[in-house]
């Protein structure tokens, strides 16, 4: 054993209290210490941090580490302070004095980790502070965002590949949960990695029992509230397709006295991460979630996990699967099921892969719009998704109009700087008494939001109202996420007017061109589309295949032991003990 490796060995005892690597750990780490590329697939919860934080206390330089988990950042640095290694973040949740501090001690050398968001390399000023470090390790978590075959794709990822010839080319870690054979290919090439180590274990997780249970939206309802209820369950995750499903289900279990909390994409940061530390803390039972929520979430006690939806993609649905369980102890994982929930993916799938006369008319559409637009600055122009939708040739969800973005982003033909926010509008269309008695008696929460706001609010309420969603919650003393759902609710039955905050977005125009000379490559947009067909098609037929389910998904990874689970719905329907259960059985023993 070489002195760095036992040194390794002996910090991984004083800082984290482990006697031993966990399975690929020694060998990512092995190829650290040769200054060789590593692509690293370790499951959810297999320690792929560790591999980069441990050499960073024995290299000479900094170590980065490009992750797009801003909200997790300070609780990744936190944890390491924690156990005395010196370690900061620089991202857009800091004002740009403290952002200033912090890089002057990373200059000097007073941290060894240093995490950063990889939007944080279009500020051409970072750019240049970047050079005057001496960068010994890169590492790139969640790398599969570098791969538009991937599920969850990012542009800025892109980027990577200049900033590392930046920096001096140093040794590049990339690190992700789930990647199939082809995304791991895509990542070497990205990146363009030099004959790297391919690290891949763990995949099998064997406390997890994996079923599926095929059921009409109505059934699915009733079937989750049923086993939710039971706080023997513990704590979970379900995760829906939509944000209005989030919304419902989360109401419905909170009447059922369920201490439950919504997560998605339509929350601003404040919201999220209040809803992220109820349920971390366990104040929170469970969380109904539209994708937007897990990555990077370091719940061990996580006991199930329930997809309301089908998911577009096996990766998709194995990473959010694998939330559970990250101790050890037996977990389950289901999934239900209707034949018409393949419809709002590939309703997803168009959205994300808009046709190439789409991507033409919004980009024409912003070039002319920024000409005209003297207030904000030249080849700027400040608009949300839905006004753009209003003057396209045809109907578009906004989902089509942010991808549309995102590809002329890539290519660079346009950046998204900032998002604009303003005050949303609020007036009673009813009086008290109306509004009080529109909610059912065991809804306590939306009477005390109603009381509330009567209460401190009641002459805006009458005239109508600008208001400030946070400031207006802190004002009546309830959680912002409350107050947002009940006035949805009840502009939804008409008994209030209801206008959101408006939320843009500022892009700026770098190259001008015709539409139809863009120079973008609509030959790999249309196979990537064909590709998420294929990938829906597979997610199809893991519902409906009768063998084990666990091999059905390590054979899709490319990696296959030959040994069923023994466990999963399917290997116990086969068992000679329960072979008259059948469906029944799943759905008794499932939903408890």
């Amino acid at each position: 054993m070489t002195a760095k490796k036992q040194q390794l060995k002996d910090l991984l005892k004083i800082h984290f209290s482990y006697d031993s690597f966990r399975p690929g750990q020694e060998e990512a780490l092995d190829a650290v210490l040769n200054n060789q590329d590593a692509v690293v697939i370790l499951p959810t919860g297999g320690g792929k941090s560790l591999i980069y934080q441990l050499p960073a206390l024995v290299l000479d330089g900094l170590t980065l580490v490009v992750s797009p988990l801003i909200a997790l950042m300070k609780d990744q640095v936190d944890s390491l302070e924690a156990v005395g290694i010196p370690a900061t973040f620089i991202n857009s949740s800091i004002s740009p004095i403290e952002m200033a501090a912090r890089w002057e001690k990373v200059v000097s050398g007073h941290y060894k980790i240093v995490y950063l968001a990889p939007e944080r390399f279009y500020n051409q000023n970072f750019l240049a502070d970047l050079k005057k470090v001496k960068v010994s390790l890169f590492a790139i978590d969640e790398a599969h965002c570098i791969s538009q075959w991937g599920h969850d794709f990012r542009p800025s990822y892109l980027r990577l590949k200049d900033v590392l010839k930046l920096v001096g080319r140093p040794p590049v870690l990339a690190l992700t949960a789930t990647a199939t054979p082809e995304v791991r290919e895509d990542i070497v090439a990205q990146l363009q990695l030099s004959n790297p180590a391919q690290i891949i274990t763990g995949f099998s997780r064997p406390n997890l029992q994996f079923a599926v249970v095929q059921a009409s939206n109505s059934q699915k309802i009733q079937y989750i509230v049923d086993a939710v209820s039971d706080e023997k369950l513990g704590c979970g995750i379900i995760y829906t397709g939509t944000r209005a499903k989030a919304d419902e289900l989360a109401t419905l279990l909170v009447e059922q006295g369920v201490e439950a909390v919504v997560y998605h994409a339509g929350l601003d940061a404040s919201s999220r991460s209040w809803v992220q530390d109820s349920f971390m803390n366990g104040q929170a039972r469970v969380v109904i979630a539209t994708n937007a929520f897990g990555l990077g979430v370091n719940k061990k006690n996580i006991r199930f996990v329930i997809h309301y939806d089908l998911p577009g993609t096996i990766e998709a649905y194995y990473q959010e699967a694998g939330r559970a369980g990250r101790d050890g102890l037996p977990s389950f994982c289901l999934l239900f099921y209707a034949p018409q929930d393949r419809y709002l993916r590939e309703f997803f799938i168009k959205g994300d892969n808009p046709e190439p006369h789409i991507i033409r008319e919004v980009y024409d559409l912003l070039r002319l719009w920024s000409n005209s637009n003297e207030e904000i600055g030249e080849d700027t122009v400040l608009v949300t998704y839905s006004e753009i939708i209003q003057n396209l040739s045809e109907s578009v969800p906004e989902m089509a109009v942010g991808t549309a973005l995102k590809i002329l982003e890539k290519d660079g033909y346009l950046s998204r700087p900032n998002e604009k926010t303003s005050n949303g509008f609020l007036k009673a269309k009813a009086d008290y008494d109306t509004l009080l008695n529109s909610v059912s008696r065991r809804a306590k929460t939306q009477i005390e939001v109603i009381n509330s706001l009567f209460e401190k609010f009641s002459a805006e309420l009458k005239k109508g109202w600008d208001f400030n969603l946070e400031e207006t919650a802190a004002i009546i003393g309830l959680k912002k996420e409350s107050l947002s759902r009940t006035i949805k609710k009840l502009a939804e039955q008409e008994l209030l007017e209801y206008r959101p905050p408006f939320r843009g977005t500022e892009i700026k125009i770098l190259k001008k061109v015709r539409g139809e000379d863009l120079n973008l490559n609509f030959k790999v947009l249309k196979e990537k589309a064909a590709r998420a067909y294929e990938k829906l098609d597979e997610m199809e037929q893991y519902v409906y295949q009768l063998g084990c389910r666990e091999q059905y998904i390590l054979k899709y990874f490319g990696v296959l032991d030959g040994k069923e689970c023994g466990h999963c719905d399917n290997c116990l329907k086969a068992s000679r003990h329960l072979a008259k259960g059948g469906a029944d059985y799943r759905k008794r023993e499932y939903l408890k």
